[in-house]
């Protein structure tokens, strides 16, 4: 029901293609290479070599533009270097971490790299056992909230905390408003209850 007064059409806009960065680990770069010969998305190749220096990092591109694949190379290629380290990755929802198992899965496991999940369909008794064998997590907030920093004296926690070298964020516009300032509390008490054990 509504008169439409004018159009216009925005051209869309070439694809940047950039090169795998090289100073990923020669197992991750490999993989990826047979996925994507023609090369990354330019966003995606200048995020992970930010992330490869250490630098935090924000990708705000639409959806289906490969977000997800630079987190999980710099991951894999985290813990590929240090024997020790683990990666957390907090997702809003549990439907959040089905629907990225199976790409967590593809990057993973060609590089044996063992990896789980804890939500609230998990019980309890089979927690701790992720921690301990599981190199990436990925994790719901509340449950990080509400059992994690709850058993801080545990020591398989205390471990997991203390050898995380990675926090991953998705979905992070969503952390907004009450949810968003409930969120930047938890995580600066995540970071100061994290400390490093060897």
């Amino acid at each position: 029901g509504y008169q439409i007064l004018g159009h216009e059409r925005l051209a869309g806009r070439q694809t940047k293609f950039l090169p795998i960065p090289p100073r990923l680990h020669e197992s991750v770069r490999n993989l990826i290479a047979q996925s994507y010969p023609a090369g990354l998305y330019g966003h995606q190749a200048e995020a992970i070599d930010a992330g490869l220096k250490g630098d935090d990092i924000c990708l705000a591109t639409s959806t289906a533009s490969g977000k997800s694949l630079v987190y999980m190379v710099l991951a894999a290629d985290m813990i590929l270097r240090d024997n020790h380290s683990k990666v957390i990755a907090f997702y809003p929802a549990r439907a959040l971490i089905q629907d990225q198992l199976g790409k967590w899965e593809a990057i993973l496991n060609p590089l044996n790299l063992d990896f789980g999940f804890i939500d609230g369909s998990l019980p309890m008794q089979k927690r701790l056992p992720v921690l301990e064998t599981s190199r990436v997590v990925l994790m719901t907030p509340d449950v990080a909230h509400a059992w994690l920093m709850s058993n801080l004296n545990v020591r398989e926690i205390s471990s997991f905390l203390g050898n995380i070298k990675l926090l991953i964020l998705d979905e992070a516009h969503i952390y907004e408003g009450v949810f968003g300032t409930n969120m930047a509390y938890f995580l600066r008490r995540l970071q100061a209850v994290s400390k490093p054990q060897r």
